[in-house]
């Protein structure tokens, strides 16, 4: 009897988890979730990206908040020797889509890809504010 209990326990938290994650409409066959996949199964068992991947990233980006007391650089790539792009005051509220390691800056190598200024910042000087994916390449 326990571990009947326990099964019916785990299915239940598993179902919920399911439908917490969004992942409920798409079991349950609704073509419009089904088409905002982000990755598609190849025959070869790899995974492709699809062409709305950056949108759906965006979609999902997260936030961070700048810790930099003179403000912070935004970069074209993730590293102090690309382009500067832009700059963030300190306190400033980012949308961010997803995280690398590049430059190591004061210890940090991981760098924020922004979802609104098209560029790169240190995670070093952002406080992120939840979680941050690692980008797909």
């Amino acid at each position: 009897m326990l571990k009947s209990v326990k099964t019916t326990v785990a299915l239940t938290a598993g179902a919920l988890t399911l439908g917490v994650l969004g992942a409920g409409p798409a079991l349950a066959g609704d073509e419009e979730a089904k088409a905002t996949a982000q990755t598609v199964p190849t025959a070869a068992g790899a995974v492709e990206e699809t062409a709305d991947h950056t949108a759906e990233a965006a979609a999902h980006a997260r936030w961070g908040k700048v810790i930099a007391r003179t403000g912070l650089n935004i970069r074209k790539r993730p590293t102090t020797h690309s382009k500067i792009v832009g700059g963030l005051p300190y306190g400033a509220k980012v949308k961010i889509i997803c995280k690398v390691n590049g430059q190591t800056i004061k210890g940090n190598p991981r760098w924020y890809k922004l979802a609104h200024h098209k560029g790169w910042v240190t995670a070093r000087y952002v406080k992120n504010l939840n979680y941050i994916p690692w980008c797909r390449h």
